[in-house]
């Protein structure tokens, strides 16, 4: 806590200096600085959440290779963050990837980024973060989930209006929650993770790190990269905030990397720490727990440490609720700030200097998809498919990014090899791969189902760019244009 104090009083000087809102579509600027921007890639990430969550899909596919996993995972977004990292130092944005890709590709483009992300942070709010906190709950009173088995629909709406409600008070205060609580999440997991470590003793070996555990079949650790990748989702989620942020610029492009480090060590650590202390053969019946995670704290560490992991879990999965739809609410309000797909009720300003209307709308929409997808599929299966599903458009976006860079930097004749060429092509194969292996050999059902959902969505783009060209081409020109 010696090292939060001082991030809070950084992130309070920068209220001081908030520019107030002077029109009703302006949103208020010079909100956040570095720590209080990154804290939305904290939260969207939640890494708490995802050692509940991903550890186990992971353990089930690649059992005692899981950390190896997670490694290569992180390599793969720390080239995705660099493509992010280059273009924050060109584009300040509410409208994020759609500005992007307006800057390297064009506007076709750029209504691809602005259809598709708002998706992306649609799905991950409803499925991670909503049916994510509501299908863990089950997991952890397995007892009042079989008396009462549909509780999770009341817990999720509580939680979609309580968070609702603390983006609607304004960006700062809810940035210093995720803020505060996603670095205590940060430190508690990377101080258990040493004890679990010490604690393993002989056990601990550079095996997990080596595709030994799946008899050296490297095509079983490409099938597993789509969710693998998807472990370090929302780290980037800084983005959309940068018109809140103080000096874009300079303040985005540092938290980007220092977010990146952060939750890079934390969840490597945490993978192989939990791999080591339960056995690296046994990671298959890892998989098979219905809490894993809090098990082996139980089991290892005591029943505190176990509660603890698992109020920071809840809260983990209440905190990305927050950090996606920041991403998606700032989404939809620059498109309707340029007159595009969404109404103008999107882009108005309520007093705390955010689009209240449009937060209110979207979070009403992301518990009626959590909501709808849970009692078809059911909450756990829904929050995974819904994953799945946004991971296509995370893919693709990155791909395109990188092509834009490139080309954005040879135009300007700023073409750096390493940074605009090579990072740009390894990411193109690579994230092309995974999607090709996400696809092909389909995984079982209802999970083969979600590449067609997500082609669903291009092709209902498609139709809505082929009309809005039509009725108004004006809009569609100068869409993503702003950027400060």
């Amino acid at each position: 806590m010696v090292l939060v104090q001082p991030m809070i009083r950084l992130a309070a000087n920068s209220k001081n200096e908030a520019e107030p809102t002077s029109e009703t579509n302006q949103i208020r600027r010079n909100v956040l600085g570095v720590w209080t921007s990154l804290a939305n890639g904290l939260a969207a990430n939640a890494p708490a959440g995802v050692t509940a969550l991903y550890f186990v899909g992971l353990a089930g596919l690649v059992g005692g290779a899981t950390p190896l996993v997670v490694f290569l995972a992180w390599l793969i977004y720390l080239g995705m963050t660099l493509i992010v990292y280059e273009w924050s130092k060109v584009v300040a944005s509410s409208a994020g990837w759609a500005a992007i890709q307006k800057k390297g590709l064009g506007k076709k483009f750029a209504f691809f980024g602005g259809w598709s992300y708002w998706y992306y942070y649609l799905s991950f709010t409803a499925g991670f973060g909503l049916l994510g906190f509501s299908s863990f709950a089950y997991v952890i009173f397995p007892s009042i989930g079989e008396a009462y088995p549909y509780l999770w629909i009341p817990i999720t709406i509580a939680i979609m209006a309580e968070t609702t409600y603390l983006m609607y008070r304004g960006v700062r205060p809810s940035s210093l929650y995720t803020l505060v609580t996603g670095l205590i999440e940060i430190f508690f997991l990377i101080a258990t993770s040493i004890a679990l470590i010490i604690i393993a003793g002989p056990r601990n070996s550079v095996t997990p790190f080596t595709a030994a555990p799946v008899s050296n079949d490297w095509t079983v650790i490409l099938v597993s990269m789509i969710f693998g990748i998807t472990t370090f989702g929302g780290t980037n989620s800084a983005i959309p905030l940068a018109e809140e942020t103080k000096e874009p610029r300079r303040n985005v492009p540092k938290g980007l990397v220092i977010l990146q480090l952060m939750v890079g060590f934390t969840l490597i650590l945490s993978s192989y720490a939990q791999t080591v202390v339960y056995g690296i053969n046994n990671m298959s019946e890892y998989a098979t727990l219905p809490d894993p995670g809090i098990i082996v704290y139980g089991k290892f560490l005591g029943a505190v440490a176990a509660g603890i992991l698992t109020v920071l879990v809840l809260n983990s999965f209440n905190s990305s609720t927050i950090g996606s739809q920041n991403g998606q609410t700032r989404m939809s309000y620059a498109m309707a700030r340029d007159g595009v797909v969404f109404p103008k009720i999107f882009s108005e300003i309520n007093k705390y200097g955010v689009p209240g209307k449009g937060i209110l709308i979207n979070g009403i929409i992301n518990g009626v998809i959590a909501i709808i997808t849970g009692l078809v599929l059911g909450p756990l299966e829904a929050g995974i498919f819904l994953i799945t599903t946004n991971a296509f458009f995370g893919f693709l976006n990155h791909m395109l990014g990188g092509v834009g860079l490139l080309l954005y930097h040879r135009k300007n004749k700023t073409l750096n090899l390493f940074k605009h060429v090579f990072v740009p092509i390894v990411v193109f194969i690579v994230l092309a791969t995974a999607i090709v292996y996400a696809v092909y050999p389909a995984p079982p059902a209802p999970l083969n189902y979600a590449a067609y959902v997500a082609l669903a969505w291009v092709i209902i783009g498609v139709i809505v760019y082929a009309v809005l060209t039509r009725k108004k081409p004006q809009n569609i020109e100068k869409f993503a244009d702003f950027s400060l």
